[in-house]
């Protein structure tokens, strides 16, 4: 059995350091381990721009030098004729779309993973030309698949409602936390390196992902001056790359006076994602969707208190061990960050657990589940 991964994406977008980006690294990353004698596992990149061949090579490359191949049609002239990937690359059984899109195959097995309906559940943070192409492409690519994973309850019952697919064609498969992700053996050390490379004082409060609205940047940003106003005095540290519609939302943030204590780290080296998690005061994820939330489990490997909006799939990730908050309430986002800096004697005890509960996820038991499911997509196509 040939399985074929489409990671175009990985070379194409800017997902470095995004949850969606992880995803696709981990799982290539664990995948090998759990093929059997007569599976293979091959990558697929379709691009049609020669600036895209670097990052190509660089994903190969993260991944362990895995078996790639390399088609360079322009995706829209690929889309619009419809050209199958067996013309481009050869017969395969598996083929799966891990960024919510499917090419067209002919005669393979079509696994899709769907990360979340932002798209039409709450596109207002989205630029007009991506609810578009997502418009035109996820729905006919769900209807095409075989299979569809995801990463939580709550998606899966998304895509039944919105989609309207199966349930029985949906399989959920939570995301793991890299084995790095720790608590920091010596948070003196971490926290001077953080001063010296980012400027992140001791005592802060920190969101780390993509700054764009979706993630609902300017309710935190609000609700941070809030307690500010209360005396608090730790910062507010947003790390991470500029998402879309960056400038525009930042604008209207110091419009605002909210940026007052706002320290923005831009792009964060893998090596201080755990430092940061591991020194924060506590972590803060208050979007009003996500697929999972993959720095929600991350934070608490780490140690860290963790504040997430009571929407989407967060409270279901965060396992009852998170202060939950209104995400559309900057006052109610201050009180649980307010909760959350302030557990006191409960502190110990939070981080214990949430240690623990982040031991469950595991990129490991992610990428069995998925090879499960290109086998049950296979059986049920070779039939």
């Amino acid at each position: 059995m040939k399985i074929v991964f489409d990671a175009s994406g990985m070379a194409v977008r800017s997902y470095t350091k995004a949850g969606v980006y992880r995803y696709g690294m981990e799982l290539l990353r664990h995948l090998p381990a759990h093929l059997e004698e007569n599976e293979q596992l091959e990558l697929f990149f379709n691009f049609f721009r020669q600036r895209h061949v670097a990052r190509m090579r660089e994903t190969i490359e993260l991944v362990g030098g895995l078996a790639a191949r390399c088609s360079r049609m322009h995706p829209r002239l690929v889309r619009a004729l419809k050209v199958s990937v067996e013309r481009r690359i050869g017969e395969h059984q598996v083929f799966h779309g891990p960024f919510d899109r499917l090419q067209h195959t002919r005669n393979s097995a079509r696994v899709l993973t769907i990360h979340d309906l932002a798209f039409l559940r709450s596109p207002s943070g989205l630029p007009k030309s991506w609810i578009d192409e997502l418009t035109a492409t996820v729905p006919d690519s769900a209807k095409r698949a075989h299979r569809i994973i995801t990463a939580s309850e709550f998606s899966k019952s998304d895509i039944v409602e919105w989609l309207r697919i199966p349930a029985e064609r949906v399989k959920v498969i939570q995301h793991g936390v890299a084995p790095n992700l720790k608590p920091s053996p010596d948070t003196l050390i971490d926290q001077k390196i953080l001063s010296e490379l980012y400027g992140v004082q001791p005592n802060f409060i920190l969101y780390l992902g993509t700054l764009q609205p979706n993630k609902n940047i300017e309710n935190l940003c609000t609700a941070y001056q809030e307690l500010r106003r209360d005396g608090w005095e730790g910062q507010l540290v947003l790390a991470g790359n500029e998402g879309w519609l960056f400038d525009e939302m930042w604008q209207r943030i110091c419009d605002q006076g909210n940026d007052q204590g706002v320290v923005r780290t831009g792009f964060v080296a893998e090596e201080d994602i755990s430092r940061l998690y591991g020194c924060c005061t506590c972590f803060a994820l208050v979007s009003v969707l996500e697929g999972f939330g993959i720095p929600v489990v991350e934070a608490m490997a780490c140690g860290a208190p963790v504040v997430v909006a009571d929407s989407c799939s967060l409270p279901e990730v965060a396992g009852g061990l998170a202060e939950i908050v209104d995400p559309w309430n900057p006052r109610s986002i201050a009180e649980g960050l307010d909760r959350a800096i302030n557990l006191g004697a409960d502190r110990a005890d939070r981080t214990r657990r949430g240690i623990e509960h982040a031991k469950t996820f595991t990129w490991d038991k992610s990428a069995a589940a998925h090879m499960s499911v290109y086998r049950e997509a296979n059986a049920e196509v070779g039939s």
